[in-house]
């Protein structure tokens, strides 16, 4: 069978067709089952391994230090208003927008009083140590990976009064 002219373009269309679906497919099944849940965001990190148990948490003001090996209820060196066992669990659980070098860059000049937070984990011998900037819209962190991370936060929530 001898194809046309008309019959060969016909042939390469539905190739070029077919091709460019079988180049596509795997994006459209990614973003036809993707969730919306932090962990699935690729621009979303968490501040803290994601398995990580905190041992003890050194804010700039405040200690705290479980009063059990199992960490279920935590003590605030000064004392503090609420439960401590929440700003564990605030810093435990923190996640972020990340961002670029570009963005850091043109952040800088605003960039001062930095507040170091040492974060102790049960699987390390040495602190995560979070470097913090307070930005007027949102606070600027840097993770365990080294990354800057942006995030939204209330004071009241990072830090105890």
């Amino acid at each position: 069978m001898k194809l046309s002219r008309r019959g060969w373009n016909n042939v390469i269309i539905i190739a070029v067709v077919l091709f460019i679906a079988v180049i596509q497919f795997p994006d459209l099944i990614r973003e036809r089952f993707a969730t919306d849940d932090i962990h699935s965001s690729s621009n979303v990190q968490f501040l803290l391994p994601e398995q990580a148990v905190v041992s003890r948490l050194v804010l700039p003001q405040h200690v705290f230090t479980p009063q059990d090996l199992q960490g279920g209820s935590w003590t605030a060196e000064p004392q503090i208003e609420g439960a401590p066992q929440t700003f564990v669990e605030h810093w435990q659980s923190l996640a972020g927008t990340i961002v670029d070098d570009g963005m850091i860059s043109q952040l800088k000049p605003q960039l001062s009083s930095p507040r170091t937070v040492e974060v102790w984990l049960q699987s390390a011998d040495e602190p995560v140590r979070v470097t913090v900037y307070q930005l007027p819209q949102f606070w600027l962190l840097r993770s365990w990976q080294g990354t800057w991370l942006a995030i939204s936060v209330d004071e009241s929530y990072l830090f105890p009064n």
